[in-house]
């Protein structure tokens, strides 16, 4: 279907509630199974399927809607061929409530120039600049661990990705001073103000703490977009300031803020998720983690240049299996446009669709012993990710795949490259950790670590 006939009146739409004819459980009233799936959400999709399927209905978050596993399923959705499934939609009572009109929640014909305004800002020759950027700035935190005695992952590689971010992305050196923690803290409200259940601006609240911080952010930004535009310099923030759309014109100062904003939550989360996984991981099993040491020590110098990066192998088995494992972002949403047929349902138009990229990362009939952690599988000898096209999605697919996974990659092996050389790392709690798995998925307790310095 060209995009040219889609009716964009499915934007005023309410969601479609009357979902009985699919099987499920809604659960609670109003909050449906919204608090298990917070710590539990592998346990909560698992048992969905094995009582009512690939398909099933359930509440979550006050939204009915339905729950969707299934690699057939996920390649329908995210491939889209019918241009039915509408992210917009999907994320309007969650993502978009704090980040309405960002290339993630745009669908269509809106979502390409905003695809086009990070054009130059992810090109090859942006990339081999940025990872000479953050080189110092991961250097110098990942230095500063050692003044830590009761060391937590969590916090400090969170901070160091701030860091790297306010770098790479709006060329802002070391974030200090009161401006600067303001500017943090503004980060920490938004993410927590997208778990707030009442999502209105109530005084005090989580959700208002939120939206406070998203407007802060935005004024902040919009007073550095008059000093690039028309720049050198070679942050992401200036690439956007100075791309140009299909008629040779300036995107606008808001259209830039809607994107900046949402890239610095979204890229300094995901990776603080993927750094947290690759740590655990490697700490639990300290084979992988010589591995990727003797892969750093060959290389023989402290950074990594970008033309390093593919020689990163054992770095990037790990990595991918830590995605795999525990993907950054383990809920997607989208929202039916029309009728249509799902795994064998007929779903109404205005269905929102809860889609579980983590639960197809442990299916078995892609992967063997799913939940092993075994980087090996990835290897060219056995390619289990390509059983099936979306049986490993932790980027997405399609037209909304993330547009700065390679960026993702790129900071991963460039902190553990450094990680491993300065330290030999262990785990200070033994058993499974419990999980927190929104707004991003971590070990509850942060990822505990003892540190060793290596001379």
């Amino acid at each position: 279907m060209s995009t040219a006939t889609i009716d964009q009146s499915y934007l005023n739409e309410k969601d479609n509630k009357n979902l009985d004819h699919i099987p499920g459980e809604y659960g609670l009233p109003f909050i449906g199974k919204t608090l298990p799936l917070l710590s539990r959400l592998h346990d909560v999709v698992d048992d969905h399927y094995k009582r009512f399927g690939e398909v099933s209905r359930v509440r979550l978050g006050g939204q009915n809607g339905l729950l969707v596993v299934g690699g057939d399923n996920y390649k329908q959705i995210f491939l889209d061929r019918d241009k039915n499934f509408s992210a917009r939609m999907g994320y309007d009572q969650t993502l978009a409530t704090m980040y309405p009109d960002t290339i993630l929640t745009s669908d269509f014909e809106q979502h390409r120039p905003q695809r086009r305004m990070f054009q130059a800002a992810f090109k090859n020759d942006a990339m081999r600049t940025y990872v000479d950027m953050m080189n110092p700035v991961l250097e110098k935190n990942i230095k500063e661990f050692a003044n830590n005695k009761n060391f937590v992952f969590f916090p400090a590689v969170k901070k160091t990705l701030l860091d790297v971010a306010a770098k790479v992305f709006v060329g802002i050196d070391d974030l200090d001073g009161e401006e600067a923690s303001r500017l943090a803290q503004s980060f920490i409200n938004s993410s927590e103000g997208l778990l707030a259940i009442v999502r209105k601006e109530v005084p005090g609240g989580k959700f208002k703490r939120g939206r406070d911080g998203i407007r802060y952010q935005r004024d902040f930004f919009r007073k550095l977009i008059k000093q690039r535009r028309g720049g050198n310099g070679t942050d992401t923030l200036t690439y956007l300031c100075n791309e140009r759309d299909d008629d040779g014109n300036y995107f606008d100062e808001e259209s830039i803020i809607d994107q900046i904003v949402f890239l610095l939550f979204a890229a300094h989360d995901t990776t603080t998720s993927a750094l947290c996984h690759m740590v655990y991981y490697t700490g639990k099993n300290p084979q992988w983690q010589q591995r990727i040491r003797e892969e750093a020590e060959q290389l023989g110098k402290p950074f990594l240049d970008y033309d390093d990066l593919d020689t990163r192998v054992d770095t990037d088995l790990v990595f991918q299996e830590s995605l795999r494992m525990n993907p950054s972002v383990p809920v997607l949403s989208r929202r039916t446009i029309r009728d249509c047929v799902i795994g064998g349902h007929n779903v109404p138009a205005n269905t929102v669709i809860w889609i579980a990229p983590t639960y197809n990362h442990r299916m078995t009939q892609y992967w063997t012993n799913p939940d092993q952690f075994d980087p090996e599988r990835f290897a060219p000898e056995r390619q289990e990710h390509k059983s099936h096209s979306f049986a490993y999605m932790p980027f997405g697919g399609g037209a909304h795949k993330c547009i700065g996974m390679h960026f993702a990659v790129m900071v991963s092996k460039a902190f553990m490259h450094q990680f491993s050389l300065n330290y030999d790392y262990s785990l200070t709690k033994s058993g499974e950790p419990k999980m927190d798995y929104f707004p991003l998925p971590k070990p509850h307790d942060g990822v505990p670590v003892q540190l060793k310095p290596r001379s």
